[in-house]
């Protein structure tokens, strides 16, 4: 039988095309050489609360008010009372609650209420957020203490009425602060609306 001579390109080009397939055995290696992993990122510290808060911790404690009031006629007229406020830090220090109640009064009934004062760190401002039994509710922010008080402008509803009012608060010693609320009777008049003096009980924080 006749054997033709084999071409030697033609033995090399399928043994290329063979190796290009299968891949050098380097270039498996490094397929086979599984990725690094990214070192993992440091663990978040806890939040702390905005250092302005600070300024609160005198109001904490237990406290007692008596109250003079200078409501509408269709809500009571001139009338007094009292109430107590027990306030503490919650919610890992961010807000300061205020739990309240007023006794009854010649012509309103027991009220209760929870009060919310925080701090936000984007409109650089204290606020304050509240609501009671009788479905009322308001909020308010304040600049913070300016000698010794401060001044909340707040906007909410009583008794299903839409209202504006501001509230100063001063603490005249540690145990002692006076509240003063005005009411917007007309837009830029304000009206008194009621005092309140207030004692915390001894020996509460």
């Amino acid at each position: 039988m006749h054997c033709r001579k084999q071409d030697p390109m033609k033995l090399l080009v399928p043994l290329a095309v063979s190796a290009l397939a299968l891949g050098s055995p380097s270039a498996v290696a490094q397929e086979k050489t599984p990725a690094k992993k990214a070192p993992a990122a440091a663990a978040m510290g806890a939040p702390t609360p905005p250092a302005e808060l600070a300024q609160f911790n005198s109001m904490t404690g237990n406290w007692k008010c008596s109250s003079k009031m200078h409501l509408p006629p269709e809500m009571g007229g001139e009338q007094t009372g009292s109430s107590t406020m027990t306030i503490k830090k919650e919610t890992g220090g961010y807000w300061l609650v205020g739990q309240w109640k007023m006794a009854k009064t010649k012509t309103m009934p027991e009220t209760k209420g929870t009060m919310y004062w925080g701090y936000d760190t984007g409109e650089k401002k204290f606020i304050e957020l509240g609501v009671d039994s009788g479905g009322g509710y308001m909020r308010g922010t304040s600049d913070g203490p300016q000698g010794g008080a401060w001044l909340w402008n707040e906007e909410g509803s009583m008794m299903g009425k839409k209202m504006k009012t501001r509230t100063t608060v001063t603490q005249k010693t540690p145990d002692t602060i006076e509240v003063k609320s005005e009411l917007e009777a007309e837009p830029g008049k304000w009206a008194p609306m009621f005092e309140d003096n207030c004692k915390k009980a001894s020996g509460s924080a």
